[in-house]
C-alpha cells in the first residue's frame, strides 16, 4: 500500500488502519510505504527507513527508537508544574522514589525518540 491514508480525514484514516490491522492479524503480510512515522509505528511490525534509496535502519519500530535513545532520561512533571529531568539509571532511584512517596508526580515519561526523530537524525533532514 502506498500512502493509504494520505489526505484523509482522521475518521477515514482510522478505518483504513483498522482494515490494515485486521489483515495483519489474520496473518497477511502488508507492505506499506508512508511518510507518516506515527502510522508506521502503529501499523508495522518492522520498518525500513530509507535515505536516497538506501535502507539506513531496519527493525521493529520500538527497537529502532531505543537504539537512538542517546539522552536516556526520565522527565517528571510535578503537580506544581515543575518539570524535572533525571538520568534513567540507578542514580535517580532515590529522587524518583521521594517524589512518588510525597505524591508530587503528575506524569513520568522516558525520552526515547520517535521514528520521525530517528529519521531526521539518520538523514539530516525532516520528512518530506
Amino acid at each position: 500500500m502506498d500512502e493509504p491514508t494520505s489526505g484523509l480525514d482522521p475518521g477515514t484514516a482510522a478505518e483504513i488502519h483498522r482494515l490494515i490491522m485486521e489483515q495483519r492479524n489474520a496473518g497477511m503480510t502488508v507492505f506499506l510505504t508512508t511518510h507518516n512515522m506515527e502510522e508506521a509505528t502503529k501499523l508495522c511490525d518492522h520498518v525500513a527507513l530509507l535515505h536516497e534509496g538506501t535502507i539506513v535502519e531496519y527493525g521493529a519500530p520500538e527497537e529502532v527508537c531505543l537504539r537512538y535513545n542517546h539522552l536516556n532520561h526520565l522527565k517528571l512533571l510535578l503537580r506544581n508544574g515543575e518539570m524535572v529531568e533525571l538520568p534513567n539509571d540507578g542514580t535517580s532511584a532515590d529522587t524518583v522514589g521521594m517524589y512518588l512517596k510525597q505524591g508530587l508526580v503528575q506524569t513520568i515519561h522516558s525520552t526515547e525518540p520517535n521514528l520521525e526523530t530517528v529519521f531526521m537524525e539518520l538523514t539530516g533532514r525532516g520528512i518530506a
